[in-house]
C-alpha cells in the first residue's frame, strides 16, 4: 500500500492501494478493486466505485457516492449516497455524517 502526505490537485482517480495523510484539493474517484485509507482530507467529493473498499478516517468535505462498493467511516463527512444495491456502508456512532444513508 502507497502512502501519501502532500497535497495533490484533483480531480483525482486513486488506482492504487493508498493511504492518504495529505490533501486532496478537490473530487476523487476511488476504482474497482482498490483499497483506500483516509487520514487526511478530500476538499471535495469521493467516488467509490464497486468492489473497491474504503476506511476513512479522516474528513470529506463533501458528499461521499458508494456505487456499489464498502465504506467505513469513522472520521468527518457531509453526507453519504448509496447509488447501488451492493453499496455498504458502515458508520460508527463516533463519526459525524450529517446526511446519513
Amino acid at each position: 500500500m502507497r502512502a501519501e502526505h502532500g497535497k495533490i490537485e484533483g480531480p483525482f482517480a486513486i488506482e492504487e492501494d493508498t493511504a492518504l495523510y495529505g490533501t486532496i484539493a478537490g473530487d476523487a474517484t476511488l476504482h474497482r478493486g482498490i483499497r483506500f485509507i483516509l487520514h487526511g482530507t478530500i476538499a471535495g467529493n469521493l467516488t467509490i466505485e464497486t468492489g473497491a473498499r474504503a476506511i476513512i478516517h479522516g474528513t470529506v468535505a463533501g458528499r461521499i457516492y458508494n456505487e456499489g462498493g464498502r465504506v467505513e467511516i469513522f472520521g468527518i463527512a457531509d453526507a453519504v449516497a448509496n447509488g447501488s444495491r451492493d453499496a455498504i456502508t458502515i458508520i460508527d456512532p463516533a463519526a459525524h455524517v450529517r446526511g446519513r444513508p
